[in-house]
């Protein structure tokens, strides 16, 4: 089982993804990755920010032979100061005990069964709200003290949101 990168390839269909990074990602098993490594990293736009609560990393599972699904959706909290999220320590059981189920599907039957991990972030507007025009960056981390892998560099802002979305933002709450 491997990363799906649908949710990321859907958001993010402009020159500015690193193709590298993308290389790497589709490496990584869900089933395995240890959730106290992962970690995003967004450089915003002024007048662009992250509703509160809303960053969310969802693991996801399914078989194909018997239609079982499973899926864990973990809150991703903000470092102080930053665009920094990770997920909360007291998720990882949860999300290890998901990944464990998920790998006991792939030794029962590898061809059916499939993973994804998938995050998921609210954007909202200061103010006035981003210039039409702004540039955003994300990457990301898969190990616990590892690099930040861009993934999307210096990207226009419609690498992260689709002009609805960027015209019917709300305003962010304190």
């Amino acid at each position: 089982m491997r990363l799906s990168l649908l949710p990321i390839l859907a958001l993010c269909a402009c020159s500015s993804i690193v193709p590298s990074t993308v290389a790497r990602l589709s490496t990584l098993s869900p089933t395995t990755a240890d959730p106290a490594g992962f970690a995003v990293l967004m450089t915003l736009p002024d007048g662009l920010g992250v509703q509160r609560g809303s960053a969310r990393l969802i693991f996801s599972a399914r078989r194909t032979d018997t239609g079982e699904t499973l899926q864990e959706d973990v809150i991703l909290e903000r470092d102080a100061g930053a665009q920094l999220f990770r997920i909360a320590a007291a998720d990882y059981a949860r999300l290890r005990a998901a990944q464990a189920t998920a790998r006991l599907w792939e030794t029962q039957n590898k061809d059916a069964t499939q993973g994804a991990l998938s995050v998921h972030v609210a954007a909202c507007k200061i103010g006035a709200g981003p210039d039409p025009d702004a540039r955003v960056s994300v990457a990301i981390q898969t190990t616990q003290g590892g690099e930040f892998q861009p993934l999307v560099r210096n990207g226009p802002l419609s690498a992260i949101a689709s002009a609805a979305q960027i015209r019917d933002m709300g305003a962010c709450l304190s």
